[in-house]
């Protein structure tokens, strides 16, 4: 997939780290839309030096409608989309053990996950829908998704069909402003990661030719990992529970799975 002008949106998290601006668009000669979460201390003036190259869209990624409305945005002013990372926002900083409730009878009250963006249904598969979405609406269909956790396996295999490719980038310790500068002085200097790790690790996944789909990268210190899949302890009896029945398939998605070893 070889194009001209490429377009990435990425999560305004990518840009507070304070050393480098945006794993994607830096290297490209096309424009890119710079897509900032919520909050975005005046990043516009961030963007100045840019020129035509990035712009910026308000987006407060904890809210269901705003990602909605930066991604058509984007789309409005650079009528393609290839990439999305997205990187913003803050996973459950609650707590499942219940420490302040040791010695008592009554039972805990019910967990109230305090997400900012993330979470599997209200974060992660909302924007995942969205790049599907205007991906699909390219000339050539088609794009790079970057995800989280073990999502990037199943929600790869559903999509690698359309051209439509998600991955998953697992930063080491990285010296960001999010977490506590005491934190970072804890960590012996060989176990950081520097920024450059983590932006590579996202130009592997996206350059041009690159045939990644529902893999994972850790990134560790300056290395690269490609995270190996478990194997089933018992084979292929273990494989069928896994294995996508089409007919189930489609009677959940509305078509076909496409998938080469699905069942029919």
């Amino acid at each position: 997939m070889s194009h001209p002008k490429r377009v990435a949106i990425v999560y305004w998290r990518l840009f507070r780290n304070g050393r480098s601006p945006s794993p994607l668009p830096r290297q490209r000669k096309g424009p890119a839309g710079g897509h900032a979460g919520y909050p975005a201390p005046h990043p516009r003036n961030f963007l100045l030096g840019w020129g035509d190259k990035a712009s910026f869209h308000i987006c407060d990624v904890a809210d269901y409608d705003s990602p909605a409305n930066a991604f058509q945005e984007v789309w409005d002013k650079y009528r393609r989309m290839d990439a999305l990372c997205a990187n913003a926002g803050i996973v459950d900083k609650s707590s499942i053990y219940i420490f302040d409730h040791r010695g008592k009878d009554e039972l805990p009250a019910e967990a109230k996950p305090r997400l900012h963006g993330r979470g599997l249904q209200g974060g992660d598969l909302r924007h995942a829908e969205l790049a599907i979405h205007f991906m699909r609406k390219n000339s050539a269909p088609g794009g790079g998704e970057g995800g989280g956790g073990e999502f990037h396996e199943g929600y790869g295999e559903g999509v690698e069909a359309e051209h439509i490719r998600f991955n998953c980038v697992l930063p080491g310790i990285v010296a960001t402003k999010i977490i506590p500068p005491e934190m970072v002085a804890a960590v012996s200097f060989e176990c950081m990661t520097p920024i450059s790790t983590i932006v590579s690790a996202y130009h592997k996944c996206t350059d041009d030719g690159s045939a990644l789909c529902g893999e994972a990268i850790e990134c560790s210190a300056d290395k690269h990992f490609m995270v190996p899949r478990p194997e089933y302890l018992n084979g292929r009896v273990s494989r069928r529970a896994t294995t996508v029945w089409d007919p189930l398939f489609k009677m959940y998605h509305g078509e076909g799975s496409g998938l080469p070893d699905a069942i029919p």
